[in-house]
């Protein structure tokens, strides 16, 4: 009986995650510096994985644009994406 509740309620479930560390703004900053003269600021939006907190920063546009993704922990941005018709 206690595996299949271990299963369907995992015990990291109960426990709260911890409030990140940047804020969207400073994410979508972050992603703009590593963009380097792309002249639009993004959309930052958290995104929870097993390595932990990561911001998905995207360029808000019609048809193309930019994508990053910024460790919460460290602040670095991760390689940059275009996504679209480009």
């Amino acid at each position: 009986m206690r595996a299949i509740l271990d299963r369907l309620f995992p015990r990291s479930a109960g426990r709260v995650p911890a409030p990140p560390r940047l804020t969207p703004g400073q994410a979508a900053g972050i992603a703009a510096r590593a963009v380097a003269g792309a002249g639009a600021t993004g959309l930052a939006v958290p995104v929870r994985t097993e390595a932990g907190l990561v911001w998905d920063v995207c360029e808000a546009a019609y048809g193309s644009g930019w994508r990053v993704r910024v460790d919460d922990a460290t602040g670095e941005p991760g390689p940059v994406g275009r996504w679209g018709v480009r």
